[in-house]
């Protein structure tokens, strides 16, 4: 994980960004020697945890590199459905996969059911505040944890303690009974 001093994660997402075209550029001189499911297979194992990790603490990176990143996994879906005219969404249909923006936010949906249930270590449970149950009895958006107040729209609202318990606040009991 490479972040600067002004929690900036372009130089990560940039070495991220280089190893996996590389990788896909090996997946591109196989394409005609394995069959797809094979390359599938390769793709969520050598080069999808690449785009994905650590993705809950660079997900509000900027614009311009969660594009870059998402043009990289469509890349890989050409090659390894062998497609170059299905839209992107077409392509993550045939191989059964969220968006990497879906993705990460599914892990802070999970990482909300973890704070939820106490499953995380103190550092990290202590970003979020679960209503007590004084409050929630009175509580009607039926929300676990209380959301942060924030003096800036660009700190706050952009934050993981901010998105996690608003995100969880948005699902229903059936989408977070799917969770985990």
């Amino acid at each position: 994980m490479n972040i600067d001093s002004d929690l900036n994660s372009s130089n990560h997402i940039r070495e991220v960004c280089i190893k996996s075209s590389q990788q896909i550029g090996v997946l591109t001189r196989l394409r005609n020697l394995i069959p797809s499911p094979a390359k599938l297979q390769l793709f969520k194992a050598a080069i999808l945890p690449h785009l994905t990790y650590c993705s809950t603490v660079w997900h509000f990176c900027r614009a311009s590199d969660r594009r870059k990143l998402e043009r990289l996994q469509e890349r890989a879906l050409r090659t390894v459905l062998n497609s170059r005219s299905d839209s992107y969404e077409n392509l993550l249909l045939q191989a059964n996969l969220p968006t990497l923006y879906d993705r990460r936010l599914q892990d802070i949906a999970i990482l909300m059911f973890k704070a939820k249930n106490n499953l995380l270590p103190k550092y990290l449970q202590d970003l979020f505040n679960l209503n007590g149950e004084r409050q929630k009895r009175y509580n009607l958006r039926n929300s676990d944890f209380t959301l942060p107040r924030f003096n800036t729209i660009k700190y706050g609202k952009h934050s993981l303690k901010y998105l996690g318990p608003f995100l969880w606040s948005k699902l229903t009991k059936e989408e977070r009974a799917w969770i985990v």
